[in-house]
């Protein structure tokens, strides 16, 4: 009921009940059907059922068509008035299973920002004890790095979505690559956006990513990305299942359930078997006494990070399909980067400069404690200041990737 509170008392109310009723309706519809089931499980059961049949409730919306599929790429909601129905439910199955959920915490969770783009919220705690001023001084910087991210390195790289129809395997791996810095920076940059006004306004939310490219191997990659949902599949899968069907079976479990949570599609299946595998790889050689483990932990996390995205960034099946044939047709996508507008090109410049700095310079002690302290000290912030005042320019799309359910 707050979720669909929250949404008819914002601007999109009007837009909603004026384009098609039939939608609002069908929302409202879902809300009551969940509340039911919820009460239904947490009087008759126990608060674990419940929180599974609220988290994979957005899996439900995905295979029926009333979500899209979280791939990155753009795309219109088929149902306007259950945007940000993921991260809620996501948010409430957590603090359910925690044993932590109370009408409170309905309402922290139903607030627009973070419904928009996340992070889920694990929790919301206030820190209005802290003078105004003193939470400007610490959050103000990092609004200023999420706005580099967001328009300054990930805006112009949209331009190379026409690049997920190439399906040789030089484009496809190209394409991947962008796209990895694309969505890094457009996830994060949003992510730090709502932590950074949340935190001035009083209100401290998980820091949704932390610095992933400053790892030497996948466990530590994953440490850093999307770190909310992270959390959750911890909580709800990995610890109380490790158990029963031991490391690998939790972590396929993991995986598997993050997949059906972008989307219940054929690329999400395979990026989850993929992903468990090479995190499960990674743990075997980390628990090895090869001389060689870090290169071997080095070389695996690249390969999934690069041929993850590749997966991961495609639910046309048989255009996959295509690209998993791993067809060379020469290098004329190349052609295409040097086409691209040098707003564009110098973005991926910019984004391959900062997982450099992330990743060479992670015992550095601006670095090491991953939350982004090297891009908030004063000169950092100069630099940041001055890529902003420069190169902000009307290329790309402004569309938050995360932000269509």
């Amino acid at each position: 009921m707050s979720y669909f509170t929250f949404f008819l008392l914002s601007a999109f109310a009007a837009v909603a009940f004026s384009s098609d009723i039939l939608k609002v309706l069908f929302g409202i519809l879902c809300a009551l059907i969940i509340s039911f089931l919820t009460i239904l499980f947490l009087k008759k059961y126990s608060y674990k059922p419940t929180s599974y049949l609220l988290f994979f409730s957005i899996s439900i919306t995905s295979l029926l068509g009333f979500t899209e599929v979280l791939t990155g790429s753009h795309a219109a909601s088929s149902n306007f008035f259950l945007y940000g129905f993921s991260f809620y439910t996501a948010s409430i199955a957590y603090l359910n299973y925690k044993h932590k959920l109370t009408l409170l915490d309905t309402l922290k969770v139903s607030n627009p920002i973070l419904l928009f783009t996340g992070p889920i919220a694990l929790f919301v705690k206030p820190i209005n004890y802290k003078k105004i001023n003193k939470r400007v001084l610490y959050f103000l910087p990092f609004l200023i790095v999420s706005i580099f991210y967001f328009q300054i390195v990930g805006a112009p790289l949209s331009f190379y979505m026409f690049l997920l129809n190439e399906t040789d395997i030089i484009s496809a791996i190209i394409f991947a690559v962008i796209f990895e810095l694309f969505v890094y920076a457009n996830f994060c940059g949003l992510s730090l956006i709502v932590y950074s006004i949340s935190g001035i306004f009083g209100f401290k939310v998980p820091l949704n990513f932390r610095q992933p490219f400053s790892a030497t191997n996948l466990i530590e990659f994953w440490k850093g990305w999307h770190t909310s949902l992270s959390g959750v599949l911890k909580i709800l899968f990995y610890t109380p299942f490790r158990k029963i069907i031991g490391s690998f079976g939790a972590l396929f479990l993991v995986f598997f359930s993050s997949a059906m949570w972008h989307g219940i599609t054929f690329n999400f299946m395979v990026w989850g078997l993929f992903h468990a595998s090479c995190f499960y790889l990674t743990l075997k050689i980390l628990n090895s006494k090869i001389n060689f483990s870090f290169f071997l932990n080095f070389l695996l996390m690249v390969i999934a990070i690069v041929f993850g995205r590749l997966i991961f960034a495609d639910s046309n099946t048989e255009r996959l399909i295509q690209k998993l044939s791993f067809d060379f047709e020469g290098f004329a996508s190349l052609n295409h980067i040097s086409l691209a507008p040098a707003v564009s090109n110098i973005s991926i410049l910019l984004g391959f400069f900062l997982i450099a700095i992330e990743f060479f310079f992670q015992k550095n002690k601006f670095i090491m404690k991953r939350n982004y302290k090297h891009m908030r000290t004063p000169l950092g912030q100069f630099l940041i200041i001055a890529c902003i005042l420069m190169l902000t320019m009307n290329v790309g799309g402004d569309f938050a990737i995360y932000g269509q359910r």
